[in-house]
Formats: structure tokens, sequence, C-alpha cells
């Protein structure tokens, strides 16, 4: 194999190799965001007086009905 040919395979698997560890890095983040969409946690921490609020209103509404 001639050197121009060698230094381009080995240009590409670097090229591979950092599209790989950038793939790497993109699915961390997607994974991250999608736990936090999912994290009742998450959106109680962000609105804990709309989540009070609504729990007081389902436990009124609730403690309220006649059977």
């Amino acid at each position: 194999m001639s050197s121009s040919a060698e230094a381009r395979l080995d240009n590409l698997r670097e090229r591979v190799e950092e599209q790989g560890v950038e793939l790497h890095d993109a699915v961390q983040e997607f994974e991250d965001v999608a736990r936090r969409a999912i994290d009742p946690r998450h959106w109680i921490r962000s609105r804990p007086f709309h989540w009070a609020a609504g729990a007081f209103l389902v436990g009124a509404w609730l403690g309220g009905r006649r059977t």
C-alpha cells in the first residue's frame, strides 16, 4: 500500500473514531434529557406550588364526594 493510501486510511480511521465519540456524547445527552422529561421529581421541583395546589384540589374533590 502506498504511503498516501495509508495516510488516507489513517485519516478515515481518525474521523470514524471522532464521530463515534461525538455519537456517544449525543446519545448520553439524549438519555439525560429523556430521563428529566419522564422524572416526576424534575417536574415537581420545577413548579412545586402548582403540584401542591393540584394535590389539594384532587384531595378536596375525592374527600368531598359522597358515596
